[in-house]
C-alpha cells in the first residue's frame, strides 16, 4: 500500500487544500474580487509608524537568530516561490501618493503580483479547482542543506568521502556554483544580478536571499562535514557513500529535533505534544492556508537589521547590515572579512527578533526585493495577494472549518488589541466594511498577542506539523524504521541548535547561551551584551524604481554620430568637387571672361551645389555646373542699378545678388577673399555697362529668408499663368488659388511678372533656340527689353484661342516678316515650314523643303512671283482651313490652370464657343482616325474618296452617338461588366490567391489568439504574436508560390493545352510579381510584428520568458535586443533573411534591372540562401513546430526539374552570322536556329553571350518570323549588359574575326503569341515593345502572301506604332516598309503617332499636316516623316474614338483582340480605351499587354 509519505515525498506535489477553496469561479479566477487594495491595507494596518525608543526589541527576548530560523523552517517544508508558466499577473492599486510607489502623487499605478506555479491538470472545472504546487519535499528532510532533489544533492557532495564540497583548504564555505545550480536570484541595489556560478552551492534556491539565511546554510553546511568527518573517524570501515547519507540522517533528525521541539514551542508559546508514532492515514502535505497565511506570521519577527559582533563584543560592535541593502549580497557580506561568518552569526545570536505584533518593519512591508522593472515590493500586500491567488475564503470561514467559533464584531478578533489601538481597528473596519470579507492573513494578523499568534494561526501551524511529524515514516523518533537506535534518538533529543554552534567552532562556548533562540536575560550569560537595531539607527533603504531596458542605447549619441558622418560625407563630397573646378577660382581667360568658383544655394533645406559663375562681357552672368552644364543665363545690361546684399556675419561668405524681372542669385565662397574678388570683378564689369552696383550687408539669416528664390519664382509665374487664362477665357478669377485670400498689392504683383524666352518656351514646350520661339518672342517684346510683358502675353494666348483665322495667320506671317515689308520672300516661306519640320524631326533637307515649297506655289499659281504677301499666304492655305479654324496653340500645363467657376451655371457666349470649339475638335480627331485610311494597295485614297469616307463617317457617327445613351450608373455598370468580363480568369484566381493567403493568415491569427491563449504568449506579447504567426503562414504560401510562377517551361508547354482556356498563363510574369508584393507585405508585417515582440520580450522579466522551452537563459542575463536578433538562431536568420529579402527587392525593381541587369541576376540567385535561411529560421521550433516545408516541398520539385530543362538547352551555343549597329542605340543580332527549335511569332528567348558570362540571361522578343532559317534579335542599349554587347558586336570589331558565340534559352510562351485567334487583332507598341510585333506583322504577311490563312483566324491586322519620334526605332522602318511591299491585299493597316510633338488643334500641328498631304502627293503617297506609306499622327493616339471607328468597320465582329507592349503608362490607356469601347459598341475588345 503506497502511503503519503511516497506521495509527497518528491517534490512538485500540490498543495494541500483542506479548506474549501473560495475561487471567484469556483476554479481557478482568484478570490476576493471586491475586497480592498492589498497595498492599502498593509500601509493602513501593517505600516511600521514607531520611531526613536517607542521601537523595541521582542519582549520574549526572541532572538534574530529565531525570526531567520523560522524562514529556513519555511523553506524546508514549502517552496511556492516559483511563478506560473505561462505568467498570470494581477495589479495591486497603489494608493495616489504613496511614500514609496507614487511620491509624485500621479496616481494610476500598480503593483504586480504573479500567480504562484500550480498543477497543469487542474483549474479546468469547478470539480477540480487550481491546485498550486510545492516544490519542496512537504517534510522535514533536510532539503534545506541538500536540496529537495537527489540531482541536486549529488552535485553537493565532495566525492569519495561524506562530506559536502568545500571550496576552501579549510572547509569555511561550500564549493562555488561551476555547475550553475538553479538559486532564487533577485536584482541586488545595484540592479546587478549575480553570476550564480559566483555563488556557493546550498541546497535550497532561497539560501543567498539575505545575510541571515546565508549564515544558517553555512553553518549546516559545516554541521555536516564535522559530524560526516566523525562517523569516518569512528567507523575506519565506512565508505564515503555510507558515510555521506548516515550523516544526511543524523542531521535530518538533528534539524527534525530542533523544529519540532526547540523552535515551535517558542513559535506559538504552546507544549508539544510528545510522539505517538507513525499514522499512514495522516496526509502530511502542506496545506494553501498555513503557506500562504499562517507561517507568514514570521515576518512580524524579521528585524530591519542584522547586527555584527566581533571575537571581543563588549567593545567591537561593526557597522549593522540593513536589511533591505543586502538582498542577495549575503556571500559579498560574509566574505567581507576573514570572520564575517562568525561576526553576523555571534550578531544573530545576541540581537533581538521584533515584537510579536501587526507591525512588520518597512524593509520587508515597503523595500522587500522585486524584479528589475518593479525593484521594491511590498512583502504584506503580496502575502494577502497570495491568499486570493490560492483562492482561500475569508477570514470566518477558515476559522469555522478549522473547528472555531466565527467571529461577530471586529473588537472580538482582538480585544486587548482593540483597546489598545483602537485606530487600528477603524482603519480594518474602514476598509472591509464587513467582517465576514477580512483576507485570512489580515484576519489571523489581527489576533496577535504578546507571545506570539493568535488562536487561528497556531492552531493551522499546529496542526500542520503535527501532521508533518506523524505522517512521517521517516521521523527520526520511529523505532518502526529501524534507521536510529534508541541511543541515538535519545542523544538526538539533547541537541540543541547551540550545540550546532558550539560542534562547528564556529563562536565559543561562553559566547553562546543553551537556547540561542531567546536573548538571556542574565547578561553574563554570555560574554557579549544584547542589542535591538532600530531602523532610524541605519542607513535607509534604497528608493523604489523600475528598470530601463535600453540603458545604453542612447539615441541622442546615436543621433549626434549621424550628423557628424552626414557632415563628414558632405565634406569630402565639398572637397572632391570643388578640385574639378579650382582651376576656375578667379581665372581670367584672355581677358574676355572673368570664371569664380562657388556653392550657390537653391532653397531652405537643399544642400548647396557647387558652381562655376562666368562674368562675361556685355554684363551677362551664366551659371554652369562644376561639369559644364549650363544652369542659368542673367542678363543685367538693361539695369540701371543691380542690389548686392553681402553677409556681415559667419565669415562673411555670402552673397545675394538680386535679378530684376528673374529669381535672384545667393552665392557661397570658400573665403571672404574669394568673395571679395567676387564683387570687385562685378561691380567692373557693372560699371563697363554704365550700370550703377549697390552693395549693401545684413546678416546670412536675414539674407536667405529675404531672397527670391527659383521656387518662389515659379509659385508667381503659376499665379501668372492663372490669370492670364482667367482673364482670357473671361472667367471670375478664384480667390482660393491664394489660400483664399486676395493679397494688397497682388494684382501690381502679377502685372508688373514678365517672362523671360526661357520661360515662354518653356510654356510652349521647345527648345528656348528654336527659331521658332526666337521669332515668335522677338515679334511679342514690343519693347525689346528681352522680356514679354502681362499685357503681351495676354493678348497673345487671348488671340489663340478665341481669334479668327485670318488674325492666327496673321501672327504666322508675321512671325518670318523679320522685315516688317508685309511680304515673305520664297526663301522667308521655305525657312517656316523648315523650322516646323525640324521640330518634327523630319529628315527633309534644305533643297527638299524647297521642292515642296515649290509645288505649294504651282499648286495655287503663285510659282512665278518672287514674293507673297498676305492674301497669297491665305490663298495657299485656303484648303485647309478647316483644319486652322479652331486652332491654337498647345501651352504646358494649360489645364491646371484653368481657374474653376464660382457659379456652375455661369457660362457666357464665349465659353459656350470654346467648348464648342474642343468639341469640335474631338470630333475632328474621331473624323481623323477613319479617315486617316490606306487603300488596299497602300496609297492614299483621292479627295472625293476623302471627302465622302468623311461625310459617311461622320453621319455614322452622329447615328451611333444618338443609339447609345447610358446614364451614370448604367455607364458604370457596364463598365464593371465589360472589367469582369475581359479579366474573369484573372480576377478568379486572384481572388482565389488572395482568399487562400488571408485563410492561411486568419487562421494563425485566430489560433494564436483564441485557441493558444493559455500558452501565454500573446499574454506577453500582445497581438502581435497573432500578426507575425499569421504573417509568416502567408509568406510560407507566397514564397513557395513565387517557384511556381516561374516554371517557365512548363507554363510554355501547358499553355499549349486545353489548360489555357482556364487559366491565363501569359500573365504569369505579373501574378510573380503580385505574389513577391504579397509576400514583402506579408514580410513587413512579420518584421513589424516581431520588432514590437522584440520590444515586448526585452523590456519582461526573465522569469515570463518562461514559455519557450526551446531558450535556455541564464539567471543573470537579461535578454535585450542583442540576445533577440543575433543570440539564437531564430533571431539571427532571421536579420540575415530580412537583409536577404531586402537586397533581392532593391534589385529586382525596374530601375536596377535597367541599370544593373547583372546585379538583378546576381542577388535572385539570393532566393536558395533565403529559402535555406528560412528553413533553418523555423528549425529551432521557439514558437511552434516547423511548417514552411509544407508548402515550399511541392514547387521547389517542380522548380527543380523545370530549371534542369532550360540547362540541358543552355549548353548549345550558336553562332552569330550577322551583326550590325542602328541608330537610337539599336544592335541587331541574327544567328543560327537551332535544330527543332520551333516558336510562334510573339515568343520571347533567354539570351546570353559568351563574352559577358555565360550564366548572365538576359530576356528578348524575336523579331524574326518562324518561317525564317535564322533567329533575329533587336536589342536596344539601356544598360550595362546591353551596352556591353553593342560594343561587342560592333562589326568594325570583327572584321577578321568571328563574333562571340551566344546562349539560347527557350521559346517561352507570352500573351502576344495569340493574336492569330481573332479575326480582327490591333497591335499597339510604344518603346521598346514594338519588337514583338516585327515578327508578327512579317509572319502575318508571309501567311497571306503563300496563301497560308486556314491556318489562321485573323483577317484584319491594326498595327499602331506609338513613339516619341520616328527616329528613335528606324529599323522598325525598314520592317513596315517590307511589310507594304509585301501585302498587296492590304490586310496591315499601319498607324503611326509622333508624342513628342504637340496635339492635333495645336497651329504648328496643323501646318505640319499641310507639309505632310503636299508631300504625300509629291511622293506617291509617302510620309514626309517616316517615308512610308503608313499614316503619321502628332500627339498621342485617341484609343477609345479610334477601337469605336474600328468595330464601325467591322460590324459583323463580336471580339476583338487587342495587344499591347511597352511602358505601363501605354498599357493603362489602351486598356482603358478598349472598357470605353466595350461600353460604346457591341463589340467585346479584349486586352492582352505586356509592360517593358
Amino acid at each position: 500500500m503506497t502511503s503519503y509519505r511516497d506521495i509527497f515525498f518528491l517534490p512538485g506535489n500540490a498543495l494541500l487544500h483542506n479548506i474549501t477553496t473560495d475561487y471567484e469561479d469556483y476554479t481557478y479566477r482568484p478570490a476576493g474580487a471586491g475586497r480592498p487594495s492589498a497595498r492599502a491595507i498593509s500601509e493602513a494596518i501593517f505600516k511600521d509608524n514607531r520611531t526613536g525608543n517607542s521601537s523595541q526589541g521582542n519582549p520574549q527576548g526572541k532572538s534574530a537568530l529565531f525570526a531567520f530560523f523560522s524562514q529556513l523552517v519555511l523553506y524546508e517544508v514549502s517552496n511556492t516561490d516559483h511563478k506560473s508558466c505561462p505568467v498570470e499577473l494581477m495589479y495591486v492599486p497603489i494608493p495616489t501618493c504613496d511614500h514609496v510607489y507614487d511620491k509624485g502623487c500621479s496616481g494610476g499605478k500598480h503593483m504586480p503580483y504573479e500567480r504562484i506555479g500550480y498543477d497543469k491538470d487542474t483549474g479546468q472545472s469547478p470539480n477540480s479547482p487550481r491546485q498550486q504546487t510545492n516544490k519542496a519535499t512537504s517534510f522535514i528532510d533536510a532539503s534545506f542543506v541538500y536540496g529537495s532533489m537527489s540531482v541536486r544533492g549529488a552535485y553537493l557532495r565532495k566525492l569519495g568521502t561524506g562530506q559536502l564540497a568545500a571550496s576552501d583548504t579549510w572547509g569555511k564555505y561550500p564549493e562555488l556554483n561551476d555547475i550553475r545550480l538553479p538559486y532564487v536570484t533577485f536584482p541586488t541595489t545595484s540592479n546587478v544580478i549575480t553570476n550564480p556560478e559566483t555563488l556557493w552551492k546550498f541546497g535550497d534556491e532561497h539560501a543567498h536571499e539575505n545575510p541571515g539565511l546565508t549564515t544558517l546554510s553555512v553553518l549546516f553546511f559545516r554541521y555536516h562535514n564535522i559530524v560526516a568527518e566523525r562517523f569516518q573517524r569512528e567507523n575506519k570501515t565506512m565508505t564515503g557513500v555510507m558515510a555521506f547519507f548516515k550523516t544526511r540522517q543524523w542531521v535530518t533528525a538533528v534539524l527534525q529535533n530542533i523544529v519540532m521541539y526547540e523552535w515551535l514551542p517558542l513559535f506559538l508559546d504552546t507544549e508539544i505534544k510528545p510522539y505517538e508514532g507513525y499514522n499512514a492515514n495522516i496526509e502530511p502535505g502542506v496545506s494553501t492556508v498555513f503557506d500562504a497565511a499562517a507561517m507568514r506570521y514570521l515576518m512580524t519577527l524579521i528585524p530591519s537589521g542584522i547586527s555584527r559582533i566581533s571575537a571581543r563584543c563588549p567593545n567591537h560592535h561593526q557597522d549593522p547590515i540593513r536589511l533591505c541593502r543586502s538582498y542577495f549580497s549575503s556571500q559579498e557580506i560574509l566574505c567581507a572579512n576573514e570572520h564575517g561568518f562568525e561576526d553576523i552569526l555571534r550578531g544573530l545570536v545576541n540581537q533581538f527578533a521584533e515584537q510579536d505584533d501587526i507591525t512588520v518593519v518597512e524593509d520587508l512591508q515597503s523595500y522587500f526585493y522585486g524584479p528589475l522593472h518593479f525593484s521594491r515590493h511590498d512583502y504584506v500586500a503580496q502575502t494577502i495577494m497570495r491568499g486570493r491567488d490560492y483562492g482561500l475564503p475569508d477570514y470566518n470561514t477558515v476559522r469555522e472549518q478549522m473547528g472555531l467559533n466565527k467571529i461577530k464584531s471586529w473588537e472580538e478578533i482582538n480585544p486587548t488589541l482593540a483597546k489598545n489601538k483602537p485606530e487600528v481597528f477603524a482603519n480594518l473596519q474602514s476598509l472591509y466594511h464587513d467582517v465576514d470579507d477580512i483576507d485570512v492573513f489580515v484576519g489571523g494578523m489581527m489576533e496577535t498577542t504578546d507571545s506570539g499568534p493568535g488562536e487561528l494561526f497556531t492552531a493551522i501551524i499546529l496542526d500542520q506539523f503535527y501532521r508533518l511529524r506523524n505522517g512521517d515514516r521517516f521521523w527520526f523518533e520511529n523505532l518502526e524504521n529501524r534507521m536510529l537506535s534508541e541511543e541515538e534518538i535519545k542523544e538526538i533529543r539533547s541537541i540543541r541548535l547551540s550545540d550546532v554552534i558550539k560542534q562547528t567552532g564556529s563562536l565559543e562556548a561562553d559566547e553562546v547561551q543553551t537556547d540561542v533562540f531567546r536573548i538571556p536575560e542574565n547578561t553574563t550569560v554570555t560574554s557579549c551584551l544584547s542589542i535591538y537595531l532600530r531602523p532610524d539607527e541605519m542607513p535607509e533603504c534604497p528608493n523604489h524604481h523600475g528598470y530601463d531596458y535600453f540603458a545604453g542605447i542612447c539615441i541622442l549619441s546615436a543621433c549626434i554620430a549621424a550628423k557628424c558622418r552626414k557632415w563628414q560625407h558632405a565634406k569630402e563630397v565639398r572637397k572632391r568637387q570643388t578640385k574639378t573646378i579650382i582651376n576656375f577660382n578667379s581665372e581670367r581667360i584672355r581677358g574676355t571672361m572673368i570664371q569664380h568658383s562657388a556653392y550657390e544655394w537653391v532653397e531652405s533645406g537643399e544642400e548647396e551645389r557647387p558652381v562655376v559663375v562666368k562674368i562675361k562681357p556685355r554684363c551677362e552672368i551664366e551659371v554652369t555646373s562644376s561639369t559644364g552644364r549650363r544652369l542659368r543665363t542673367v542678363s543685367l545690361s538693361n539695369q540701371k542699378t543691380v542690389d548686392v546684399i553681402t553677409a556681415s556675419n559667419k565669415g562673411r561668405t555670402t552673397v545675394l545678388l538680386k535679378v530684376p524681372k528673374e529669381y535672384d542669385l545667393v552665392l557661397m565662397f570658400d573665403t571672404c577673399n574669394n568673395r571679395q574678388t567676387f564683387e570687385i570683378d562685378l561691380t567692373h564689369a557693372l560699371e563697363a555697362c554704365d550700370t550703377q552696383c549697390n552693395i549693401q550687408e545684413a546678416k546670412v539669416k536675414t539674407i536667405l529668408e529675404s531672397a527670391f528664390t527659383q521656387r518662389k519664382r515659379n509659385a508667381r509665374l503659376e499665379k501668372f499663368f492663372k490669370s492670364v487664362f482667367s482673364e482670357a477665357f473671361q472667367m471670375d478669377y478664384d480667390p482660393g488659388l491664394d489660400e483664399g485670400q486676395v493679397e494688397v498689392g497682388y494684382g501690381k504683383e502679377i502685372l508688373d511678372t514678365e517672362l523671360t524666352k526661357e520661360e515662354f518656351a518653356q510654356a510652349l514646350a521647345v527648345k528656348p533656340n528654336s527659331d521658332f520661339v526666337e521669332n515668335l518672342f522677338a515679334m511679342l517684346d514690343s519693347d525689346s527689353n528681352g522680356y514679354i510683358s502681362f499685357s503681351d502675353f495676354l493678348n497673345t494666348v487671348v488671340l489663340f484661342s478665341k481669334g479668327s483665322c485670318q488674325e492666327k495667320l496673321q501672327v504666322m506671317f508675321n512671325m518670318f516678316d523679320v522685315e516688317k515689308k508685309g511680304i515673305l520672300e520664297k526663301s522667308d516661306l521655305t525657312k517656316m515650314f523648315s523650322c516646323l519640320l525640324d521640330m518634327a524631326s523630319s529628315k527633309l533637307s534644305k533643297e527638299e523643303v524647297g521642292s515642296l515649297v515649290q509645288s505649294i506655289c504651282e499648286q495655287h499659281e503663285l510659282s512665278d512671283q518672287d514674293h507673297i504677301n498676305f492674301e497669297d499666304f491665305c490663298q495657299i492655305l485656303s484648303p485647309q482651313m478647316d483644319k486652322i479654324w479652331n486652332a491654337g496653340l498647345d501651352w504646358k500645363g494649360r489645364r491646371k490652370c484653368y481657374p474653376s467657376e464660382k457659379k456652375k451655371g455661369h457660362e457666357n457666349g464665349r465659353r459656350r464657343s470654346s467648348q464648342y470649339t474642343e468639341n469640335g475638335r474631338r470630333s475632328s480627331l474621331i473624323v481623323e482616325n477613319g479617315r486617316r485610311k490606306s487603300s488596299p494597295s497602300g496609297s492614299l485614297r483621292s479627295d472625293d474618296e476623302g471627302i465622302r469616307a468623311f461625310n459617311s463617317l461622320e453621319r455614322r457617327t452622329e447615328f451611333v452617338a444618338i443609339r447609345e445613351k447610358y446614364s451614370p450608373v448604367k455607364a458604370r455598370v457596364k463598365t464593371v461588366a465589360h472589367f469582369v468580363e475581359n479579366n474573369r480568369q484573372h480576377i478568379f484566381y486572384v481572388v482565389i490567391f488572395f482568399g487562400i493567403t488571408a485563410g492561411l493568415f486568419a487562421e494563425r491569427f485566430y489560433y494564436y489568439t483564441v485557441e493558444r491563449e493559455h500558452s501565454g504568449l500573446r499574454a506577453l506579447m500582445s497581438y502581435g504574436i497573432s500578426v507575425t504567426r499569421g504573417a509568416a503562414a502567408a509568406m510560407s504560401f507566397t514564397f513557395s508560390l513565387l517557384l511556381l510562377t516561374m516554371c517557365r517551361n512548363l507554363i510554355t508547354t501547358l499553355r499549349c493545352t486545353f489548360l489555357n482556356l482556364y487559366i491565363p498563363f501569359d500573365s504569369h510574369v505579373a501574378f510573380h510579381k503580385l505574389v513577391a508584393w504579397t509576400a514583402l507585405v506579408a514580410t513587413g508585417l512579420h518584421v513589424i510584428g516581431y520588432g514590437f515582440n522584440f520590444y515586448h520580450l526585452t523590456t519582461q522579466p526573465t522569469s515570463h520568458l518562461c514559455i519557450f522551452d526551446s531558450i535556455v537563459l541564464r539567471t543573470e542575463d537579461i535578454p535585450n535586443f542583442n540576445f533577440w536578433f543575433f543570440g539564437n538562431m531564430t533571431g539571427f536568420t532571421g536579420v540575415l533573411l530580412v537583409l536577404c529579402v531586402v537586397v533581392i527587392y532593391v534589385y529586382a525593381t525596374q530601375t536596377a534591372r535597367r541599370l544593373i541587369f547583372n546585379g538583378f541576376w546576381m542577388t535572385h540567385k539570393l532566393i536558395v540562401v533565403m529559402y535555406i535561411l528560412t528553413i533553418l529560421h523555423g528549425a529551432s521550433t521557439i514558437v511552434q513546430k516547423p511548417m514552411f516545408f509544407v508548402y515550399f516541398i511541392g514547387p521547389a520539385i517542380l522548380f527543380t526539374v523545370d530549371k534542369m530543362i532550360s540547362l540541358s538547352r543552355k549548353k548549345t551555343q550558336l553562332a552569330v552570322i550577322k551583326a550590325e549597329k542602328l541608330p537610337s542605340d539599336i544592335t541587331f543580332i541574327e544567328f543560327k536556329r537551332p535544330s527543332k527549335f520551333d516558336y510562334k511569332s510573339g515568343q520571347w528567348v533567354r539570351v546570353a553571350c559568351l563574352s559577358q558570362g555565360r550564366n548572365e540571361y538576359h530576356p528578348f522578343t524575336l523579331t524574326s518570323a518562324p518561317h525564317e532559317e535564322t533567329l533575329s534579335l533587336h536589342i536596344r542599349a539601356v544598360g550595362p549588359w546591353t551596352w556591353n554587347v553593342r560594343q561587342e558586336f560592333d562589326p568594325e570589331n570583327h572584321r577578321d574575326t568571328a563574333y562571340p558565340a551566344v546562349y539560347l534559352d527557350g521559346p517561352y510562351g507570352a500573351g502576344q503569341q495569340d493574336w492569330y485567334q481573332y479575326e480582327v487583332s490591333v497591335l499597339v507598341g510604344a518603346g521598346i515593345g514594338v519588337t514583338p510585333y516585327a515578327s508578327i506583322l512579317k509572319d502575318f504577311v508571309h501567311m497571306a502572301s503563300i496563301r497560308n490563312m486556314y491556318k489562321m483566324k485573323c483577317k484584319k491586322l491594326y498595327f499602331v506604332w506609338i513613339t516619341g519620334s520616328q527616329r528613335h526605332f528606324e529599323w522598325l522602318l525598314d520592317i513596315i516598309r517590307e511589310v507594304e511591299e509585301v501585302d498587296e491585299m492590304g490586310l496591315v493597316s499601319v498607324d503611326i503617332f509622333i508624342t513628342q510633338f504637340f496635339q492635333n488643334f495645336d497651329l504648328r500641328t496643323a501646318m505640319l499636316y499641310i507639309c505632310e498631304e503636299h508631300f504625300q502627293k509629291l511622293s506617291g503617297g509617302r510620309s514626309v516623316f517616316t517615308g512610308l506609306k503608313a499614316a503619321t499622327h502628332f500627339g498621342r493616339p485617341q484609343l477609345s474614338e479610334m477601337f469605336q471607328a474600328l468595330h464601325r468597320s467591322h460590324p459583323t465582329v463580336k471580339k476583338i483582340g487587342v495587344f499591347s507592349c511597352g511602358p505601363p503608362g501605354v498599357t493603362k490607356s489602351v486598356e482603358k480605351g478598349c472598357i470605353d469601347a466595350s461600353n460604346a459598341t457591341r463589340a467585346l475588345f479584349e486586352h492582352h499587354f505586356e509592360n517593358f
